[in-house]
């Protein structure tokens, strides 16, 4: 924001209900402006539209729910109508705006993936969490969006209200419960997403199903072959599909799902690194021990090392403020 005023580098306002009162809330689409704090970024709003916001991204990812009214959802490639019911995904750097807004009432949960996200491996087994949160984000174009019962946004409704509760309240541990409830959030939103989609065959449910196949499977032998079956695509035609949505290719991917997973198995003392070899799918340690070197630049047992280096000066550090305190 150097050398502009806040006003200049605002991207939009909107009117935002807080504590039951209305009030203009200015967006910067940063993580300086919007989520100040780098230790949780996170915000919940609820906002109401009309007329046109213009065009705009934001550095973090935003999940939108609409609770009701309707506009017309602008993008780079595209424009759709949305309702009272829809839910999407706007991934960092993607411009997104709205025209003819009519009373439109948004939940935005403004939030930094890296931090909810990582090594959530239950999440990642489920069909619809990928379909919402991680492909239909990266597709070109909304095509195929999350839409909720008039029950099923009742729910989610009252969740949304008990998270910004904690966000405004700030009790003790507020940090705490609003991080579970968002995870919770999206646990329910993903199988809701998995449960409507079931008997669907579209391209985006297709890839997700592809996902969450080898989240589950990665340990066992997977081929293209076997991938590009459950997507009814060509191997071909698999893997340059595959390769516009992740920006690798299939076999890149389960290689970074294994070595994701060997990085947390080699963090525990109980696995030597045969061991974490063999839980991940390898046949030996020796082809194992290649490939992470190649993945990740360090050996298994340097890469263990310096966690364990690293964890017992933490501890020693937190050891030494604590009896600093007692004296």
């Amino acid at each position: 924001m150097s050398g502009s005023t806040a006003s200049e580098s605002a991207v939009g306002t909107a009117t935002e209900f807080v504590a039951g009162t209305q009030k203009r809330t200015v967006c910067y689409g940063t993580f300086a402006g919007d989520l100040s704090d780098p230790s949780f970024r996170f915000r919940i709003s609820f906002v109401e539209h009309d007329g046109r916001f213009e065009m705009h991204s934001h550095e973090y990812a935003e999940l939108m729910i609409v609770m009701g009214g309707r506009a017309t959802h602008l993008t780079d490639v595209e424009s759709h109508t949305l309702e009272g019911g829809d839910i999407f995904v706007i991934n960092a750097g993607r411009r997104h705006g709205f025209d003819d807004a009519q009373g439109l009432r948004l939940c935005n949960i403004m939030y930094d993936p890296e931090q909810f996200f990582a090594n959530e491996r239950d999440l990642e087994s489920l069909v619809g969490y990928h379909a919402l949160f991680q492909i239909a984000p990266r597709a070109i174009a909304f095509r195929e969006r999350m839409h909720l019962s008039s029950d099923e946004l009742a729910r989610v409704s009252d969740m949304l209200s008990a998270l910004k509760s904690e966000q405004e309240g700030k009790a003790d541990g507020w940090i705490v419960a609003a991080r579970y409830q968002f995870l919770a959030l999206a646990t329910y939103l993903s199988r809701t997403y998995t449960r409507q989609t079931k008997n669907q065959a579209t391209p985006l449910i297709q890839m997700a199903r592809v996902v969450s196949y080898i989240q589950q499977n990665y340990r066992e032998t997977i081929g293209v072959e076997d991938l590009a079956r459950l997507a009814h695509l060509s191997a071909s035609q698999f893997q340059r599909r595959f390769k516009q949505v992740y920006n690798v290719t299939p076999m890149q991917f389960v290689t970074n799902v294994r070595m994701h997973a060997a990085c947390e198995l080699l963090k525990d003392p109980n696995y030597d690194v045969t061991r974490v070899a063999m839980a991940i799918g390898f046949s030996t340690a020796a082809f194992f021990s290649a490939q992470f070197r190649r993945h990740r630049g360090e050996s298994p047992s340097h890469y263990r090392k310096r966690h364990f280096s690293a964890r017992i000066l933490n501890e020693t550090d937190s050891h030494e403020v604590i009896s600093q305190e007692l004296e």
